[in-house]
């Protein structure tokens, strides 16, 4: 109780910082771990940063010229840490400062399975599509920040979520997101026909039927 009540600012403070680093807030202020939608006054986009984050120098993702670039064609990845017993879904560029895949690989993370998009912004939208339904579901992280600096939040238990079963919510949200997010009003992201997918043993193979394992597979986890 005490730890969140410290999590607590004044509601026209938290809205001022926002908009102090260009962001009109859309919805009513929780606390500064909460993502907080926003309206960036800059280019249009609607993000959704936590306070703490914009208070430590962060912005509009769409912006911002450093870290993972939401214009450039990107990826969507699962990964398994076999050491660790954890299973991973993560978003990165294809090339150059973005390829987050190598850099997991030198901690030991393995390659499952991975989408090819057109844009960061369509693996931004799958990724987060795929984390909603498993924190809804009740999986919190499996990792801890000590044990893996960046990206331990999108880490799960492998005896619980495996990778399959995250290549499956992958899919389904692929069929069920195509053509239907929208950053910018009246602009379709999601473009399916530019989609490729490559696994971790074969790389070249086309990406098998959206949605293949079905809908009713996902209460399995």
């Amino acid at each position: 109780m005490r730890a969140a009540q410290a999590r607590k600012t004044d509601p026209e403070v938290a809205a001022a910082d926002m908009r102090a680093a260009g962001l009109e807030p859309l919805e009513p202020y929780v606390t500064s771990t909460n993502p907080w939608r926003c309206r960036c006054t800059t280019c249009g986009n609607e993000v959704a940063p936590t306070l703490m984050k914009i208070r430590t120098g962060g912005g509009c993702r769409f912006c911002a010229s450093h870290g993972f670039d939401l214009i450039a064609p990107a990826r969507v990845y699962v990964m398994q840490h076999h050491q660790h017993n954890a299973v991973k879904i993560g978003i990165g560029g294809t090339a150059g400062r973005n390829e987050r895949v190598n850099h997991h690989r030198r901690s030991g993370w393995v390659l499952a399975r991975d989408w090819h998009f057109a844009t960061g912004v369509e693996a931004h939208a799958i990724e987060q599509a795929v984390l909603q339904h498993l924190r809804e579901a009740g999986h919190g992280p499996h990792l801890n920040r000590e044990t893996m600096p960046n990206g331990w939040t999108e880490t799960f238990h492998a005896d619980l979520v495996t990778a399959t079963m995250l290549a499956t919510l992958v899919e389904t949200n692929i069929a069920d997101l195509a053509g239907t997010v929208q950053p910018v009003p009246g602009r379709t992201i999601l473009r399916p026909e530019r989609w490729s997918v490559r696994s971790g043993t074969a790389a070249s193979r086309r990406r098998p039927p959206a949605n293949k394992a079905g809908r009713d597979q996902l209460p399995l986890f």
